[in-house]
């Protein structure tokens, strides 16, 4: 089983996102949240700290764990993956280039877009964001 973690870090105002246009595959040239692989023994909210290190720089401290998403096997692509999707408040910092791509903090509704063909994945990114604002009261999307 392949375990991976994504971080969306959302502005304390709730403006922005900070996102990454990735340099290689999957979803090269397409903007992503900050993850990658859970290690051996490591926790989800471990394994986005570490990333989130690794790739930014940024100490996360209070990351949240929003769902799993568990692909079924029928998935061709993904089978025997599981996605896990956390989130934090953070204040905004600059970010330099690396090898993972290129930082901005675009604006939420760059992210809330589900027809937006530059966001990575199949729309999931909106939906994830979407619920996340809404768990955290911050946007109502769903009554």
């Amino acid at each position: 089983m392949k375990k991976y973690v994504v971080i969306f870090l959302i502005s304390k105002d709730h403006k922005k996102v900070l996102m990454v246009k990735r340099n290689k595959p999957p979803y090269k040239n397409c903007w992503n949240g900050i993850g990658g692989k859970i290690e051996k023994n490591e926790t989800e909210i471990q394994a986005s700290i570490r990333e989130c290190y690794e790739e930014t720089g940024i100490q996360l401290t209070n990351p949240k764990l929003f769902i799993t998403y568990i692909y079924p096997e029928t998935n061709t692509v993904n089978t025997g993956t599981n996605l896990s999707v956390l989130y934090d408040f953070i204040d905004e910092v600059s970010i330099k280039p690396n090898y993972e791509g290129i930082y901005e903090w675009k604006d939420i509704q760059f992210a809330l877009d589900f027809n937006n063909r530059e966001l990575a994945g199949f729309a999931n990114i909106s939906q994830f964001i979407k619920e996340i604002l809404d768990l955290e009261n911050v946007q109502k999307f769903y009554v």
